[in-house]
């Protein structure tokens, strides 16, 4: 079973504009997407898109919480969330017809102690030895470190698999807890290892490893346009992966949450590395196609699959 988790959940709104953003002037939307958001639950749409199932746990708020569950629930997302104070943040993308994008991100409802104590219970349910947990995105403000490190060494006791999507010191605190895959950006790994961002495959390779030494059992770098880096411990060769010809961003929101819930649904099923990188790969890529953060069908997936290289670095 995939278990995702979403700590700072959000109503994601698309607004695309025919001209470029003007700031300090009236700007007119030509179209509005509202979609359930959180890197978490994006995981999830990724998941149930490509066939798979998966549970969304995190914390919902007020009214815009429960338009997220009532939107999940019509999409036939399983999902249980702990209910807190306050309202739940709503996160604007503002895309021009030129492929500008504009993103502004609220900062979410604080949690007290209580509210953390229950998604520890809540999680109990689901910490069977096996089950896969993705632990993605920010966290509220004032979240400790001390809690996020406790959520991955809870889920790593029970003998689960661990997935993580996270940059700074979120991303350095599940590294020590030693998770099963982590999938930065270039941006993000370059933060992490203290190098600068790259993205030349040989360059990144070298940075991945890095990031296995500070923890990770295994690292999948994506790259946008360039496609993806992976590495494993378990694995004697390194690969780098990428469409023939190249597919560019046109919706750049929500790929990299779909490169994570491809790279989830991929080990639930038992699939071999290379398999597991291609599907990543496709997956976003099909989905950079897709205004919004909408994720693409299987069917599209396999299209951009069959397009898919792999070079061993």
């Amino acid at each position: 079973m995939i278990i995702t988790i979403t700590l700072n959940a959000a109503l994601d709104r698309t607004l695309r504009i025919e001209h470029p953003l003007t700031v300090g002037k009236l700007n007119r939307a030509v179209s509005s997407y509202l979609e359930p958001g959180g890197k978490g639950i994006n995981v999830s749409r990724a998941v149930k898109a490509l066939g798979g199932d998966s549970v969304a746990l995190g914390f919902t708020a007020g009214t815009n919480g429960r338009v997220i569950k009532d939107m999940l629930t019509s999409a036939d997302i399983h999902h249980d969330f702990v209910d807190i104070a306050g309202q739940m943040r709503v996160n604007t993308q503002i895309i021009d017809a030129q492929g500008g994008h504009t993103e502004i991100n609220e900062p979410g409802s604080k949690l007290d102690d209580a509210d953390f104590l229950r998604l520890l219970d809540r999680m109990e349910s689901y910490l069977h030895e096996g089950n896969i947990f993705v632990l993605a995105g920010s966290t509220p403000p004032g979240f400790p470190l001390k809690n996020y490190r406790k959520l991955c060494k809870t889920i790593k006791k029970r003998g689960c698999k661990l997935i993580i999507d996270a940059q700074g010191d979120l991303l350095l605190e599940a590294l020590g807890c030693g998770p099963d895959f982590v999938k930065p950006n270039i941006f993000e790994l370059a933060e992490a290892v203290g190098e600068k961002a790259s993205a030349d495959p040989d360059v990144v390779l070298v940075s991945a490893r890095k990031m296995l030494d500070m923890g990770a059992r295994a690292v999948c770098v994506s790259m946008s346009q360039e496609g993806a880096v992976l590495v494993s411990k378990d694995e004697s060769e390194a690969l780098y992966i990428n469409t023939n010809p190249k597919i560019y961003d046109e919706g750049a929101v929500g790929t990299g949450d779909a490169m994570v819930g491809a790279i989830a649904n991929s080990m639930s099923k038992g699939l071999k590395f290379d398999e597991m990188g291609r599907f990543a790969v496709a997956t976003a890529r099909a989905c950079s196609r897709l205004p919004g953060t909408e994720m693409a069908s299987l069917k599209r997936v396999y299209e951009v699959y069959e397009t898919t290289q792999v070079y061993i670095l």
